[in-house]
């Protein structure tokens, strides 16, 4: 009877095999897609924009100041310690695929005696292996695998989205940086300006050529100007702070960069199609690879309801002598099957949370994508308007700089108010920073374009692994 049943067993069990080998994996369930524009409003042809965008402004100073930042940014930091833990979490959960093995030994010495008797002494050797293997019959398991993998995806592709906005922020961050050392030069030249025009009226005033409020009207616009320098310096100094902290370093350290003017903007790099993104946008991947990582979650909680029946095996030996501890060997091997039947609506529960994630996260993959769509239409849309912005504050700046020069003659000469003359200096000056703010606007918008459009960042984490 019992070579029957073991028979019997031996046949469910190989049963059991083969159905585990001819099941397939449950994966993550098809997401339709939202319908996309066909092209943005304001595409245009142009070279495929890289993850080393910024070299096309052709600053060496500005490259050499992006591999400090990648080196040492403690942003990409956390984002990379983030990947190995996730890297860790990967190989643990694939661990459960495979049979566990435990070894085990024992040495015990017992000693018994008495009054009369001697003391004996007895010496136990144990040696032992046990191993054990969960049938993933329904795919639990192998989900769950399958999630960290995806979980692994979601953190590479948050590590190279951390590099695409702190990339953005630093190439942002040195321009501001040249722009305020560009306001601070003007506001200083302004000052002289004011203080040379004082000299004049003050002289003029001698000569009773011009009153006591000309001079002090005048006087109050070196004040002024005066005032406006501080300011300056205190943003500068922010920026130049806001620099040594993205290189990895700490605030007031002299990163050695030397004054240049803004650049003038390369050709814009192509914004291919609205489709396209979805590949180019590391953010997005990552909030898609989350939502299959979801998907996972929901399949192992639904077969967490199904049988789950395990393998285990051991053999032990014992003795009193070590020589002879390997002569006899016993050995068992056994099959489980453990059904959940009252748990209280607890699995039930989980299946229908991890549904709700899932959910949760289709709604979030989708509002990315819209918002993506919506920066880069954005972006198209900022640059090219202050471009045309920019022109024509040139043209006014021309304008202007021509009828402060000549109220300024008319007025030496007599020809024309002190007030008439203040005013078209004081307008020309304001248009000189009017001009500077739409240059860092033009720059800032040209960064903001490269960073939404995303971009090949394998050739990063190449790079960047060769690094660490």
């Amino acid at each position: 009877m019992k070579r029957i049943r073991w028979r019997e067993f031996c046949a469910g069990l190989s049963l059991l095999l083969g159905c585990t080998a001819c099941t397939s994996l449950w994966g993550p369930a098809g997401r339709a897609q939202d319908a996309l524009p066909e092209a943005y409003r304001a595409a245009n042809a142009g070279d495929v924009l890289t993850s080393d965008w910024w070299a096309a402004f052709g600053d060496e100073q500005l490259n050499a100041l992006m591999e400090t930042t990648r080196a040492g940014n403690l942003t990409l930091e956390q984002a990379a310690a983030r990947l190995r833990q996730a890297e860790a979490s990967a190989v643990k959960s694939g661990a459960a695929r495979f049979p566990s093995l435990i070894g085990s030994g024992e040495g015990k010495t017992a000693y018994t005696g008495s009054r009369d008797i001697s003391t004996v002494t007895t010496d136990t050797y144990k040696l032992g292996l046990s191993a054990s293997y969960e049938l993933d019959l329904w795919g639990r398991v192998a989900s769950g695998h399958r999630a960290a993998l995806s979980s692994l995806e979601a953190s590479r592709f948050d590590l190279q989205t951390s590099a695409m906005t702190v990339s953005a922020q630093t190439v942002l961050t040195y321009y501001r940086w040249q722009q305020l050392n560009a306001r601070l030069t003007l506001r200083n030249e302004q000052l002289v300006a004011r203080r040379k025009m004082l000299s004049v009226i003050e002289e003029r005033f001698k000569t009773s050529q011009a009153d006591a409020l000309d001079v002090l009207r005048q006087r109050e616009q070196v004040a002024a100007a005066e005032a406006a320098i501080p300011p300056v310096k205190d943003s500068l100094q922010a920026a130049g702070n806001a620099l040594a902290v993205l290189t990895g370093r700490p605030p007031q350290t002299d990163l050695g960069l030397v004054v240049k003017p803004l650049p003038e903007l390369p050709p814009r790099p192509a914004a291919g199609l609205p489709a396209d993104l979805l590949a180019m946008r590391p953010d997005l991947q990552a909030a898609w690879a989350e939502l299959e990582q979801s998907d996972w979650n929901v399949r192992a909680a639904q077969a967490a309801r199904l049988p789950a029946i395990t393998l285990t095996g051991s053999i032990s030996t014992s003795d009193e002598d070590v020589d002879n501890l390997f002569d006899n060997w016993v050995g068992n091997l056994a099959g489980g099957l453990a059904m959940p039947l009252i748990d209280g609506g607890s699995r039930r529960a989980e299946v229908r949370r991890t549904k709700a994630v899932s959910d949760e996260r289709i709604a979030a993959y989708r509002a990315a994508v819209y918002d993506a769509l919506t920066e880069v239409e954005d972006a198209l849309s900022t640059e090219q308007n202050q471009q045309e912005k920019l022109a024509a504050l040139v043209r006014q700046s021309g304008f202007s700089q021509a009828t402060a020069d000549e109220a300024t003659r008319r007025y030496t000469r007599g020809l024309e108010t002190y007030y008439d003359a203040l005013n078209s200096r004081t307008s020309c000056q304001a248009q000189q920073l009017s001009e500077l703010t739409a240059r860092i606007d033009l720059v800032a918008a040209r960064v903001q374009l490269c960073r939404v459009l995303g971009g090949n960042w394998e050739s990063f984490m190449e790079n960047y692994n060769e690094e660490k």
